[in-house]
């Protein structure tokens, strides 16, 4: 029997050799309460051979659904120290920092058998791109990228980045890690690619994709920026050779308009109750990507996190519901990202965890519950199929334009619809707000201004979607007291828009909102041109 990873393993798995068996889904192996540690000075890594590795099954993973990937991981026996699974005052390999224990006990990702059974299990759950964490042209993350690459390849999985907020991080150093990734890594086939387009890259060359995590702090020690900080190096990386397409970690559009951002992701959701939790993505603007992150719970007790941030599991429940909830704001995801494949500090990975562990010193380990330690595969397995056999909604392009004589107005669809992907087009220079805020357009100007009977106007184009063949919508306009409000609706024939309702509201309503519901047919909305 060869040793694949490191002397431990002997001890936490007799019959592990250099294939790595994966865990048993019904009867798992319980990980014993004390093991030796190699000595870093007497450590001999002995990585398996190739034809070793774990076979590539299954069909082909999915090219738009992402894993969140840590290559931040060292043992003894392959790195010479211990790196991660002894932060804090944690000490592996019995005793490690994380709520749960991995099934492979504490590895290196230097270990390339390791790193094998890891794209193996992805390639199982029909994951097709790892965002590997990365901090920078000199960290140990990025010594990892040749070997993600190189067996990303063997199992037909692409590789991206996630840019941390590493010391010295600025705009000016991203546009520079950008094109030193592509320089070092890019001609590479797991190399992430996509000919996708967003509003602020409409063409259609092969395109590296890179999240950036802390879009609003770009170091650890920096001050919180706007979005326009980033707008010269998103241009810049938009004009390279390449392009690229740049993500960042916000749900408000603003990044994506004022920052050029080609789209926006959350890395995670904690609250149980996420039914709300996507409702971000109706407010981005057309083309610009949506991109969910659903995480199966949130655990950090031992690394001492806040206790409100922690999310139980729900033997799975709660990882469902992420997707369905993201799946479910009627707005198509261009990529959904799990948070995470292997977290294991923060609890958020769906990397098989053993049953039975302890530490040695009292402590078990959390697992799945009723589910195996395979169970999140399984259930992403599921969710990946699911999504692709999602059917979208119908929509159709409107332009709203409002006009006011008050000091300020909305105007809401409060039934029958929805609306989503609002694109400005102009506004008021006199206005002091123009915009759409959740699904409520907002028109205000200075009240002395109203009072003389100025006016101000704003005028966007949104998606509408959501309704029921003959049935009806309402609108709600709501205003101050002075002046009036008038929106008209229209509908795109021959890319111009057509004016096809218009609705009025200047009187006065009894009770304590100023405000009144106007239903129409939807087959107005849909079929009606003057």
């Amino acid at each position: 029997m060869r040793q694949c990873k490191f002397g431990v393993l002997i001890v936490l798995f007799a019959t592990v050799a250099c294939v790595f068996t994966p865990v048993a889904p019904t009867t798992p192996t319980p990980v014993p309460t004390m093991m030796p540690t190699v000595p870093a000075e007497t450590a001999t890594p002995s990585p398996c051979p190739e034809a070793t590795w774990p076979p590539v099954v299954g069909p082909e993973p999915s090219y738009r659904v992402a894993a969140f990937y840590y290559p931040w991981y060292r043992t003894p026996d392959v790195d010479a120290y211990w790196d991660h699974w002894g932060e804090g005052s944690f000490h592996p390999p019995l005793d490690i920092a994380s709520d749960f224990y991995p099934a492979l006990g504490p590895y290196s990702i230097a270990d390339p058998a390791v790193v094998a059974q890891h794209f193996a299990w992805l390639r199982e759950a029909g994951v097709g791109v790892i965002v590997s964490s990365w901090w920078g042209q000199r960290s140990r993350e990025n010594q990892a990228v040749p070997l993600l690459l190189d067996t990303a390849e063997r199992y037909g999985i692409k590789v991206a980045f996630h840019i941390e907020p590493y010391g010295g991080r600025t705009a000016t150093r991203l546009v520079n890690d950008i094109n030193y990734l592509y320089s070092h890594y890019g001609d590479h086939p797991a190399f992430y690619h996509t000919a996708a387009s967003s509003r602020w890259s409409p063409d259609g060359r092969p395109k590296g994709l890179f999240y950036l995590w802390s879009a609003r702090f770009p170091d650890s020690d920096s001050d919180a920026v706007e979005p326009g900080y980033w707008r010269d190096a998103l241009d810049a990386i938009h004009a390279l050779p390449d392009g690229g397409l740049v993500l960042a970690d916000e749900t408000v559009s603003e990044w994506v308009d004022g920052g050029h951002f080609d789209g926006l992701y959350n890395y995670a959701i904690l609250d149980v109750n996420a039914d709300a939790g996507y409702s971000w993505a109706c407010g981005l603007p057309p083309d610009a990507w949506y991109v969910p992150g659903v995480n199966p719970g949130f655990s950090a007790w031992r690394i001492k996190y806040p206790p409100d941030v922690n999310t139980p599991r729900r033997d799975g429940a709660t990882y469902e519901q992420r997707w369905q909830a993201a799946l479910g704001v009627g707005v198509e995801p261009a990529l959904v990202t799990i948070t995470s494949f292997n977290e294991w500090h923060e609890g958020t990975q769906i990397e098989p965890a053993a049953v039975g562990a302890t530490n040695g010193f009292g402590y078990i380990y959390e697992d799945y519950g009723a589910l195996p330690p395979e169970g999140y595969l399984a259930l992403t397995s599921q969710w990946v199929d699911r999504f692709l056999a999602t059917t979208w909604p119908d929509t159709t392009l409107l332009r709203i334009r409002l006009v006011t004589t008050s000091d300020w107005t909305t105007f809401d669809l409060v039934d029958g619809a929805t609306w989503l992907r609002p694109d400005p087009i102009s506004a008021s220079a006199e206005a002091t707000n123009a915009g759409m805020y959740d699904s409520r357009f907002v028109l205000d100007q200075p009240i002395d201004r109203a009072e003389t009977g100025g006016m101000v106007e704003m005028i966007t184009d949104i998606l509408f979607t959501g309704w029921e063949s003959g049935g009806t919508v309402a609108f709600e306009i709501e205003r101050g007291h002075l002046g009036s409000t008038q929106v008209e609706l229209s509908k795109y024939v021959e890319d111009e828009p057509v004016v096809i309702e218009t609705l009025v509201w200047g009187g006065i309503a009894p009770g304590d909102r100023n405000a009144t519901t106007i239903q129409i047919p939807v087959d107005v909305l849909l079929d009606s041109v003057p």
